[in-house]
C-alpha cells in the first residue's frame, strides 16, 4: 500500500510539472545514472559493442550516453502521461497512417499489431486506440503488487485500450476468433523458454526471439502490422504503421518473427539511442539449447 500511495503522490505532483522542467529533471537523472551510479553500465556497453562491432569507442560512448537520456525521458514522460490530457498526448505522439490497420478492420478482419520497447511505448497505448475503428487489446505481464497493477492499468486503458494478461491472451483471441479487433504484442524481450525460442539474425547476432506473434498470426491467419515509433525531437514522437504480412498462414515458420526483427533492426540502426540497451538482450545462447 505504501508503494501505491507513493506512486499516486508522484503522479499528482507530475501533473504540476511543465514539460520544460521535466526534461531538466531528466537531464539530471540521466547524468546520475550514467556518470555517478553507473546503472547497468556494463550491460549497456556489452550490448552496444556486440551490436555495433564496427563502431569506434567514441561512437559507442555517444550512443550509450544518449540511451540513458532516452531511458530517463521515457520514464518521466510515462509518469506524467498518467495525468496528461489525451489531446496533449495525441499532439505529442500522433498516428501518421492508421488506415493501414483500419482497412483490415473495416473488412471484418482482426489484426495483430507488433511493436517493441522502443521510443515511448506508454504514449502509444494512449494515442492509438481512438485511431482504430475497432477495439485495441494488448497483452501485459501483471505486477506482483495488485493495487499498483490495477492503478497502472486504469491509467493505461483510459483511451480505450483493453488490458489482457499474457496468460489469458491466447484464450481471449480464441474466444473472439473472427471478431475484428487489434491485438498488440510487444516482442523485443528475451524469451523465457530457450526451447520454444525463434532464432534469427538480429543486429548481426544470432538472437533468441519471442515466438508469440509468429505462432498466433499463422494459427489465426490474421494480418500482421508493425508499428514504428520515431522520435521527431525531444518529447515528440510519431507512430507509423507498416504491413508485415497480409496472409501469414502462407509464410514459413519464423517468417513473421524475421519480418518483425528486420523492421525493428531498421529502426534501431536509424536511432539506436531510442532502444533500451540496459536489458540483457542476448542472455540466451543457441549453443546452450537443449535437444
Amino acid at each position: 500500500m505504501i508503494g501505491y500511495i507513493f506512486l499516486r503522490m508522484v503522479s499528482e505532483l507530475f501533473r504540476l510539472v511543465p514539460f520544460r522542467l521535466l526534461y531538466l529533471l531528466s537531464d539530471g537523472l540521466s547524468f546520475l545514472l550514467f556518470k555517478v551510479i553507473g546503472y547497468r553500465k556494463k550491460v549497456v556497453f556489452d550490448n552496444l559493442r556486440r551490436a555495433f562491432s564496427n563502431k569506434s569507442d567514441e561512437e559507442i560512448y555517444r550512443i550509450a550516453r544518449l540511451s540513458y537520456q532516452n531511458l530517463t525521458d521515457v520514464a518521466l514522460e510515462s509518469v506524467k502521461s498518467f495525468t496528461t490530457s489525451l489531446a496533449e498526448l495525441d499532439r505529442r505522439c500522433p498516428c501518421v497512417n492508421p488506415e493501414v490497420v483500419n482497412r483490415f478492420l473495416d473488412n471484418g478482419s482482426p489484426v495483430i499489431l507488433t511493436g517493441s520497447h522502443y521510443g515511448n511505448w506508454e504514449y502509444t497505448g494512449l494515442t492509438m486506440p481512438p485511431q482504430f475503428h475497432k477495439p485495441l487489446v494488448t497483452a501485459f505481464k501483471p505486477l506482483t503488487n495488485k493495487v499498483i497493477d490495477r492503478y497502472l492499468n486504469e491509467r493505461r486503458s483510459r483511451a480505450g485500450m483493453e488490458m489482457i494478461s499474457m496468460d489469458d491472451f491466447f484464450r481471449t483471441m480464441r474466444k473472439r476468433a473472427g471478431v475484428p479487433a487489434v491485438y498488440v504484442l510487444l516482442s523485443d524481450q528475451s524469451p523465457s523458454s530457450r526451447k520454444s525460442a525463434h532464432w534469427v539474425e538480429f543486429l548481426g547476432v544470432d538472437t533468441a526471439s519471442l515466438p508469440g506473434a509468429d505462432v498466433l498470426a499463422r494459427k489465426f491467419n490474421y494480418p500482421v502490422v508493425y508499428y514504428q515509433v520515431r522520435r521527431l525531437r525531444r518529447g515528440y514522437y510519431e507512430i507509423v504503421f507498416k504491413l508485415l504480412s497480409e496472409n501469414p498462414e502462407k509464410m514459413e515458420e519464423m517468417g513473421v518473427t524475421r519480418a518483425f526483427s528486420h523492421a525493428l533492426e531498421t529502426d534501431i540502426l536509424e536511432q539506436p539511442e531510442n532502444w533500451l540497451w540496459s536489458h540483457k538482450r542476448w542472455k540466451i545462447r543457441r549453443e546452450e539449447q537443449t535437444v
